[in-house]
């Protein structure tokens, strides 16, 4: 176990410092300060240097980073979010991300448009059933109850609080959302690998989040990000020689500038 933790640690380093592939921007106006949706990474990191403490600046710079390569960087910015939405200032804010997305989706005549919309709905409705585990942890914590471990990276589904019909629902309008964009858009790999992503932590359908990578990989090979989730999988199944190829490959495909 220590052998493949410090594999793991070898590995995002080597993730770390390996260079952004480029990738076209798409850029859609909000009210929102001066925050703008957008796949840019450039304007995403700019806009959370700007407001560091402004949830929806990373989330921005999470769903940007989550249509490149660095699956990983995708993830620390989705935790970041996370920690940020429980903050009491913060109070709120997923709903009404999730009103305002739901407008413009229905506003929309644009399908590149809806497509964004689509994909950062299926996000926060995930970031809603997180927020309701932690209000619910923090609630069994005051009454003295022992709570269940919430880790993202390892694999302990905040879903497991599977009494609550908010958290349910709210996975269920995540899958929903990837759902359609699937249908409107079947090649949209990014769509692919995140909703296997959230598939596999949340209902340890791991059965479906592979055939999800699989399709990806059969896509287009040369993506590094479903070869990393197939990896990582491989790894926790028991199979570290086949885990250890894949993620290789990951890295030898994200240094080539893929």
């Amino acid at each position: 176990m220590k052998n493949t933790i410090r594999l793991f640690f070898v590995f995002y380093v080597f993730l770390n410092i390996v260079p952004v592939y480029s990738q076209e921007p798409l850029q859609i106006g909000t009210e929102t300060e001066d925050i703008i949706l957008t796949d840019d990474l450039n304007i995403a990191k700019a806009q959370v240097l700007k407001y560091s403490d402004n949830p929806e600046a990373h989330f921005n710079l999470a769903i940007a980073l989550s249509r490149t390569s660095l699956v990983e960087q995708a993830i620390k910015e989705l935790r970041k979010t996370k920690l940020l939405i429980r903050k009491p200032e913060n109070t709120g804010i997923i709903d009404k991300k999730i009103t305002e997305y739901k407008e413009m989706l229905k506003d929309s005549e644009n399908e590149a448009y809806a497509n964004n919309i689509r994909y950062r709905l299926a996000f926060s409705h995930y970031l809603k059933a997180y927020l309701i585990s932690k209000e619910i942890e923090k609630i069994q914590k005051t009454k003295g109850q022992k709570s269940k471990s919430l880790d993202l990276l390892n694999s302990k589904s905040f879903s497991l609080n599977d009494s609550n019909p908010e958290i349910k629902k709210n996975l269920k309008h995540s899958i929903y959302y990837f759902n359609e964009q699937l249908k409107a858009n079947p090649n949209d790999i990014w769509t692919k690998v995140y909703y296997g992503f959230i598939l596999a932590e949340q209902y340890n359908d791991f059965h479906s989040a592979k055939k999800l990578w699989n399709e990806a990989v059969r896509q287009n090979p040369n993506n590094p990000a479903p070869h990393f989730f197939l990896g990582e999988l491989k790894i926790k199944e028991g199979n570290l020689k086949e885990g250890i190829l894949e993620i290789s490959q990951a890295l030898l495909l994200r240094s080539a500038g893929n």
